[in-house]
């Protein structure tokens, strides 16, 4: 049996500037995309227009991976499907880039198998183009996908049920070519670590290593091909789907679960400058969770919703201040339901959660909500 979450209509999101701090907006659900999960979510500006890119994802029991997608616009709060000519295959736990002009997506699985196919999606002529197969790294899941301004860099991930790589390769899409990584002085194989760009670097850390958990991480520079390794003093605790995101000098990770699959409500904050890491204060933080998301706002870290021990969605997050060490919940009046595998992207003023999976029985969601902090 498949729950859908049923909602007529919603009232034209308020703009930005209207709307009161530690607050929830629901966004229209008119033309949106399809219930569903796993899917890709990216903030674009175009034109003048900001909009959320969603694609693919896993969608319901008739159609359970999905090639479809949506485009919202935040000024007219509403929807506008892309175009499925072209699209590439449908599949779930694809990341997405935004380039400047395109949205790339690539690799993630069909239910099957792993796919190392992809494509380039432009908004403005609502166009697919896929992206080559010469030279492209293996089929691969739980990968680190980083645009570097002109390149995007894929990286690791599990390319079986049962295996891990520390492969990766360098794609143009200008030229249309990829070019491989050296695994010289890589880190190990591993799948779903965090990565970013740090604006001169990959920054990868953790993940899970050939069913182990890895607690450690390397830096590398697509310009000279170099893997230099990081800290490990006073670094997190191994741990598995974990949040982490970037606020422009610190990688921060939080949460996720331990080996032994019980839920973490700690983390730690390493600043590339020093070098160092340091911890996050516990107090008033979020309740232990695996699968939350994260966005940076400028100011603070907010992690919202993940799943506990047993898979039951959550519901509840809070807002981190990284000068002043410390958390502060995130209001629960008109916040989302409880849910996971949701996507949350942060559009200049507000962080926008839309989709993922309530509770029980592939209760999927095709809502999203604004949260202005």
């Amino acid at each position: 049996m498949i729950l859908r979450l049923v909602v007529l209509c919603f009232a034209p999101l308020v703009t930005a500037s209207a709307v009161l701090a530690d607050s929830w907006s629901p966004i229209s659900i008119l033309g949106a995309p399809t219930a569903r999960a796993a899917h890709s979510a990216v903030f674009t500006r175009i034109d003048g227009t900001d909009q959320m890119i969603v694609w693919g994802g896993q969608d319901s029991n008739i159609v359970p991976f999905a090639d479809t997608g949506g485009r919202w616009e935040r000024s007219a709060n509403r929807w506008e499907a892309t175009t499925t000519t072209a699209a590439p295959s449908g599949r779930e736990g694809q990341p997405a880039v935004w380039t400047g002009h395109e949205m790339i997506v690539w690799g993630g699985d069909d239910g099957l198998n792993f796919l190392n196919t992809g494509g380039r999606y432009d908004p403005v002529q609502d166009v697919w183009r896929p992206t080559s197969l010469t030279g492209a790294p293996s089929p691969r899941f739980g990968h680190s996908f980083v645009w570097t301004g002109d390149r995007l860099i894929v990286w690791a991930g599990a390319i079986s049920f049962a295996g891990d790589t520390n492969t990766g390769a360098l794609y143009d899409p200008v030229t249309d070519t990829w070019s491989p990584t050296t695994t010289i002085g890589a880190p190990s194989p591993r799948n779903h670590q965090a990565s970013i760009w740090t604006g001169s670097q990959m920054l990868v850390w953790g993940g899970i290593s050939l069913g182990s958990d890895v607690n450690d991480g390397a830096l590398y520079d697509p310009r000279t091909d170099v893997w230099t390794p990081i800290s490990s003093d006073n670094a997190p605790s191994l741990r598995l789907f974990f949040a982490s995101a970037w606020d422009g000098t610190n990688l921060f990770i939080w949460g996720g679960a331990d080996s032994r699959f019980r839920p973490l409500a700690d983390g730690k904050i390493f600043n590339t400058r020093t070098g160092v890491w340091r911890t996050i204060a516990k107090a008033n933080a979020p309740t232990a969770r695996l699968g939350p998301t994260v966005v940076w706002s400028g100011k603070e870290f907010i992690v919202w919703g993940g799943s506990d021990q047993d898979g039951n969605p959550i519901g509840t997050g809070a807002k981190y201040d990284p000068v002043a060490n410390k958390w502060m919940a995130t209001t629960l009046t008109g916040a989302p339901a409880p849910r996971s595998t949701h996507t949350a992207i942060w559009d200049g003023a507000r962080m926008i959660i839309w989709g993922g999976s309530g509770e029980c029985c592939n209760n999927w969601f095709n809502d999203g909500f604004a949260y202005k902090p």
